[in-house]
């Protein structure tokens, strides 16, 4: 498993483990609360906020279980996919976000009793646990988004891919299979280089010395050339007009006897 599958599941097996610390804590902070105050009051008030927690806590919990189940038995199983990460993700961090923050209005109160009574101890537990587990929630969220939409695009079968099978081996039917995403372009820039050696290869053997006559003509290596040169239709042309000019042509000149 590469570094980021590594660091995602680990997140995730962390969030789970988280969420139920936060369960566990709003659990006995509620159940101190309605102790104290009586379940009544508790649900009219924003002290139910940590009802909230303990049903998210719960929930992403059992969410975190399947998912990790999926990732180490069915890690191509749509329901791990990206964009099922995505929308489960994004519900749990406006969930824990809206519950955390309508618990914060009381930690005024919770400060004034922290060191005379656990239940406000508790009540400042259940706010700290609640922002990180929201923040936990938000950067698992958005480390999977940015490099989903960095390195691999927006198209409806990269989100349909499980995040740790896209980072490793690339969407179904893409150019990045071969290899991780981040460093499928390797191969594509030793190619390109090869195909530019060959072309210049190429072309200095086209450019190189010119080809035997024989080649050029196409004729057979075999068969003789009869080689024409502009000498001999000078040597006939000038016989021609040396016979027609004299006047003695077959007869030896006058005076040529004696």
């Amino acid at each position: 498993m590469s570094f980021l599958p590594l660091l995602t599941t680990s997140l995730k097996g962390f969030a789970a483990f988280w969420s139920l610390i936060l369960f566990a804590v709003s659990a006995s902070f509620i159940s101190k609360s309605n102790s104290y105050f009586g379940s009544g009051p508790v649900n009219a008030s924003n002290f139910a906020a940590g009802n909230a927690l303990i049903a998210g806590g719960l929930l992403f919990l059992i969410y975190l279980c399947v998912a990790l189940f999926f990732i180490f038995r069915i890690p191509d199983h749509i329901l791990i996919s990206v964009m099922v990460d995505t929308i489960m993700l994004g519900i749990f961090f406006i969930y824990f976000l809206a519950s955390t923050a309508a618990l914060s209005t009381e930690a005024s109160f919770f400060s004034r009793w922290d060191d005379s009574d656990t239940w406000a101890a508790l009540g400042n537990a259940v706010v700290g646990l609640g922002w990180v587990m929201t923040f936990l929630v938000l950067g698992i969220l958005l480390l999977e988004v940015i490099i989903t939409l960095k390195h691999h695009g927006g198209t409806y079968p990269v989100w349909r891919t499980p995040f740790n099978q896209l980072v490793s081996y690339g969407a179904p039917g893409s150019s990045t299979n071969a290899g991780a995403g981040v460093s499928s372009g390797v191969p594509m820039t030793s190619t390109g280089t090869t195909n530019q050696h060959t072309y210049q290869s190429n072309a200095q053997q086209a450019y190189a010395a010119p080809p035997p006559a024989t080649q050029a003509t196409g004729e057979p290596e075999s068969e003789p050339h009869h080689i024409i040169t502009p000498f001999a239709h000078q040597g006939e042309q000038r016989q021609q007009v040396n016979e027609k000019l004299s006047p003695y042509q077959g007869q030896l000149p006058p005076g040529a006897a004696a």
